[in-house]
């Protein structure tokens, strides 16, 4: 199944591809006409008749447009809120990052893993020797 960015580039390709197609058939009428061995009131309705025929067929291009335009804006829109919203999660994980980086480079500073380490030794060591004269008693 395709996305929707996917679908609306696939329907912009399609409409340029229409266009195209019309320009080429509108640049191509007046030469065909002129090329032709028609009597000129037969060229005249021919050329009308052809661009009779461009005129419809860009009514209904132009009812096929109005929709992609507007779809291609609003994807235009979700783009610009993404790149935001990206930027914004980048901002917030390098300050993250320097939050953490102090905070390690702060308890370096500070001793902080020694510092544990002898609290919880003698903490330990109290709390064993307070457990075995409990238990001794």
């Amino acid at each position: 199944m395709l996305t929707s960015q996917e679908n609306t580039s696939m329907r912009l390709k399609n409409m340029l591809r229409c266009t195209t197609i019309l320009a080429l058939i509108l640049l191509s009428v007046p030469g065909l006409a002129q090329k032709s061995t028609l009597t000129p009131s037969e060229k005249r309705i021919a050329y009308e008749n052809a661009l009779l025929d461009s005129a419809y067929r860009y009514e209904k291009l132009k009812l096929a447009f109005i929709p992609l335009k507007t779809a291609y804006e609003y994807q235009g829109k979700e783009n610009e809120e993404l790149r935001a919203t990206v930027r914004l999660q980048n901002l917030q994980a390098s300050v993250q990052k320097q939050s953490f980086e102090a905070a390690i480079s702060k308890t370096k500073q500070e001793g902080g893993f020694w510092r544990g380490f002898k609290w919880g030794l003698g903490t330990g060591y109290a709390g064993g020797l307070l457990t075995g004269l409990r238990v001794r008693k």
